[in-house]
């Protein structure tokens, strides 16, 4: 019997619980399911923006870094451009040491040109001398001849005849040696002449391939300047675009910093809202207090009002006396100039000089207490104007905070409503469990405490869930604490990369100065290389002149041949031609020196060429560097632009962050507070399940 009776309890039991058993359980695995979901979204959206912040992070390292390796670039660029301006001072500094060579040289040929001219004339002199002189030994030689003959067609009559022909021999002799070493001497002369006149001709060479090589390295002394320009231009054209960039930086992290401001004041208004419900209170205890200081003092200065009329009154009735007893005394005055003999006249005078004595410290008295009311007066005024202003301060901060409170009272309105209506459904389910059913039987008893049992059950798991998202907030509380630390640090770079800039600028603009400089240098460069052309004319004048001076001077020594045999008095000459020939030969060991000195400077041009040579190959090389530091600025440009778009995802994927927090406060919330309801349902079941038993 027992058997059968528990089957039958058991039976209803089943068919009572399963209508419960699939409400609550459906609600169950509907709660668990969403909060599932959500949970694996937000860690995934965590995830993805982990992912995004260090990429970002990343990126930015990688952009301050080439930003600092394009700031070294422009400091090598601006080193490299001070080494080519210290090269072209010196290139400049040879340039003038060579225009004093030259210089030097003209005027040394000048100088020989004049000595040439000075030894023509002198030549030309001794020639005409020569030729009078072989007039004259013709002359002589004719008349000796004559008296040959004449000796001769005598010598038949005279012995001694023979003598004089014998001397006359000896004499031909005599001179014909002398002139045979005299024509030697001559030949050695004029050898020793070609041989000047080849040096010097090897001299004027020299000087026309000089010239030549300093137009050839002023012409590429301009070619360089001219690239350095062009150079300089376009490192003027990268240094404004990279200004350009940066400024385009800055607005984009501002904008960057006002998102994210935005965002913490978000968070930060919700903290505030808490703090103004306590100062709120804290102020009406405040604002209780100072209307109760308000009070007593308005008290204080209408009490303060009514004595200063009073007092008022009093000095108006005592001026009135003492105008009464001034007028008294006149009149005694009067009387006592009249009665002056009579003692009793006297007495009244003095009595009356006491009592205007005491009358007039009496109105001193209350003249200085007037003063002093009067300041208190002042005084308490300003106390209560500095008073009235904190009031209608703390006035207008009473109404901006009794506005928001009434606007969190709103927001409490409509979560009580929210709660009543969930209390409702609480009271329609426990009305709903607590109908007894007619039969009166077990079953339900027991299927009411399955329900409890499942209900408990229900309450750990959303205890458990109220735990899990309460770490899910504090790991992401932590997560933003630390994005808003890499934001001051990125902040930080910011303004070190402001102050970079402003570097920059500074050195853009030396660098104009200094091209200021080198463009005016040019121009004087130009100047000198016309004036250096038209001295080129001149010397080439002169050097027409030269020539013609020495065709004059071959002619001159075919006639010095024909007058060989006129050479009597060529001793004089030769003594002459010899003190020359020492000047030459000075001349000759200067010019030695001089060429000397001028392969010295070919050597050194040869050199400035290999130097020049070096130089256009680092300037190709700066070329193929600056190219591609343009490629390394566009890859940066098409990186920033990526990084912006992503900046944006990621302000948007926060915005939508801090709104799921807030849903998921506004759960928790409704968690509380069905977790609070179901508390006090199953409390009230238990009473009912209790009473029911008993």
């Amino acid at each position: 019997m027992r058997r059968t009776k528990e089957s039958l309890n058991k039976e209803p039991l089943s068919s009572i619980q399963t209508p419960w058993k699939k409400l609550f359980g459906t609600r169950k695995n509907a709660e668990s399911v969403t909060f599932d979901e959500e949970l694996d979204k937000e860690r995934k959206m965590r995830t993805s923006m982990e992912r995004d912040l260090t990429e970002a992070a990343q990126r930015l390292k990688m952009a301050h870094d080439e930003i600092r390796k394009l700031t070294d670039d422009l400091l090598i660029k601006k080193k490299e451009l001070n080494e080519l301006e210290q090269i072209m001072q010196k290139k400049q500094e040879d340039i003038d040491a060579l225009q004093e060579e030259l210089k030097d040289l003209r005027d040394n040929d000048s100088l020989e040109l004049q000595k040439a001219k000075e030894h023509n004339s002198r030549l030309d002199n001794e020639i005409l001398a020569l030729r009078q002189r072989v007039r004259s030994l013709d002359s002589e030689r004719k008349k000796h001849m004559e008296q040959c003959e004449k000796s001769n067609s005598d010598s038949t009559n005279s012995n001694p005849a023979p003598l004089t022909l014998q001397d006359n021999l000896e004499l031909h002799k005599r001179c014909k040696l002398d002139l045979e070493e005299r024509e030697c001497q001559i030949k050695q002369l004029q050898h020793k002449l070609q041989k000047l006149q080849s040096t010097y001709n090897d001299i004027e060479e020299r000087n026309e391939e000089l010239e030549s090589i300093l137009g050839e390295t002023q012409n590429r002394t301009k070619e360089q300047v001219d690239l350095l320009q062009c150079e300089i231009a376009g490192l003027q054209r990268t240094i404004m675009n990279l200004e350009a960039e940066l400024t385009e930086m800055a607005e984009q992290r501002e904008m960057k910093e006002e998102m994210l401001a935005l965002a913490q004041n978000e968070s930060v208004d919700r903290r505030k809202m808490s703090e103004l419900q306590q100062e709120l209170e804290a102020l009406k205890t405040k604002l209780k207090e100072v209307n109760k200081d308000f009070r007593s003092k308005e008290q204080e200065n209408h009490n303060l009002h009514v004595k200063n009329e009073q007092l008022g009154r009093e000095k108006h009735l005592q001026d009135n006396k003492v105008s009464e007893l001034q007028s008294q005394c006149k009149k005694l005055q009067m009387q006592v100039n009249e009665q002056k003999s009579s003692g009793d006249v006297k007495q009244m005078y003095q009595q009356l000089q006491d009592k205007m004595k005491t009358l007039e410290m009496e109105r001193e008295a209350m003249s200085s207490a007037l003063t002093e009311h009067k300041k208190k007066c002042e005084i308490l005024q300003r106390q209560f104007n500095e008073e009235m202003e904190e009031v209608r301060s703390l006035r207008e901060e009473n109404l901006q905070l009794r506005q928001e409170v009434t606007t969190a009272r709103q927001d409490l309105q409509s979560k009580r409503e929210e709660n009543s209506r969930l209390r409702q459904e609480l009271s329609r389910l426990q009305d709903q469990v607590s109908k007894p059913p007619s039969s009166g039987n077990k079953a339900e008893t027991l299927s009411g405490d399955s329900l409890i049992q499942q209900q408990y059950e229900e309450i750990r798991q959303l205890r458990q869930d109220l735990h899990r998202v309460q770490n899910v907030c504090s790991s992401a509380e932590k997560e933003l604490r630390y994005e808003r630390d890499k934001n001051l640090d990125i902040k930080k770079q910011h303004i070190l990369l402001q102050k970079e800039n402003t570097k920059l600028t500074a050195e853009l603009n030396q660098v104009k100065q200094k091209l200021s400089s080198m463009t005016a240098t040019c121009t004087g460069l130009e100047v000198d290389l016309e004036q250096r052309h038209h001295v080129m004319k001149e010397m080439e004048l002169e050097l027409l002149k030269r020539n013609q001076t020495a065709k004059a001077l071959s002619s001159w020594q075919e006639k010095l041949e024909h007058e060989r045999c006129r050479a009597v008095e060529a001793e004089k000459m030769v003594l002459e031609l010899e003190q020359q020939l020492r000047a030459a030969q000075h001349q000759v060991v200067l010019l030695e020196t001089q060429n000397a000195e001028r392969r010295q400077l070919e050597e050194e041009l040869k050199k400035k060429r290999e130097n020049e040579a070096k130089i256009r190959v680092q300037i190709q090389d700066e070329q193929l560097k600056r190219k591609i530091l343009d490629q390394n600025l566009e890859e940066l440009q098409l990186e920033i632009k990526a990084l912006h778009e992503k900046e944006i995802s990621l302000t948007q994927n926060n915005c939508a962050l801090q709104l799921k927090l807030h849903q998921l406060e506004s759960v928790r919330q409704h968690m509380n507070d069905e977790k609070m309801s179901t508390a006090a349902e199953v409390r009230n079941l238990g009473y009912s399940y209790r009473s029911l038993n008993v």
